[in-house]
């Protein structure tokens, strides 16, 4: 039980370290978005910003309260959320904490 609580601990205190390596595109980090961060935080920024958020292409919202997050199918499946602005567009990476709660855990 003991090698269990361990090893679940030092996956939580390393995840941050390994998100926070992951390089945001520029348009992110102008505005302040980083990884690690709650989704809700990076999704005000890019409100605020002007981006709208691109609706998945499936049209199912795994999470209600942002059903621009659209996650694949299976084991190791992703999620992500995308936003364009004029004629750009950016996607992250999201994941979600024990809690339920979505983090941006990069860009692609």
């Amino acid at each position: 039980m003991k090698t269990i609580v361990l090893a679940v601990f030092l996956s939580l205190a390393i995840a941050p370290a390994i998100a926070s390596a992951q390089e945001m595109t520029d348009e992110l980090a102008v505005l302040g978005i980083t990884a690690g961060m709650p989704y809700a935080k990076a999704k005000r920024l890019l409100d605020a910003a002007g981006w709208q958020a691109t609706p998945p292409e499936s049209g199912q919202a795994p999470l209600p309260d942002f059903p621009e997050i659209e996650c694949g199918q299976g084991r190791d499946a992703v999620c992500s959320a995308g936003f364009h602005k004029n004629d750009q567009s950016v996607a992250m990476i999201i994941g979600t904490t024990q809690a339920g709660q979505p983090f941006v855990q990069g860009t692609y």
